[in-house]
């Protein structure tokens, strides 16, 4: 039987507009625990509340999206 790894504590909120998704992957590619994209190449957020280390990439990924369809806020 495997132990389940303790849920890292959510430190972050992700977001996407798909409204301004230009379908360029770099979401996906840069924090692929928080971002993945759907049949059409449209952003799809996989980890709304990422905890510290994927919210980390997700702040990266926003900063490189091209369009600028990512937001990541932190959580209090």
């Amino acid at each position: 039987m495997s132990e389940e790894q303790p849920r890292e504590r959510p430190v972050a909120r992700a977001e996407a507009d798909t409204s301004r998704c230009v379908s360029s992957g770099q979401c996906a590619v840069t924090a692929p625990l928080v971002f993945d994209q759907d049949e059409a190449g449209q952003v799809v957020v996989l980890a709304a509340e990422p905890g510290a280390r994927a919210a980390e990439l997700a702040r990266q990924a926003a900063a490189m999206c091209p369009a600028s369809a990512i937001r990541v806020y932190p959580v209090s």
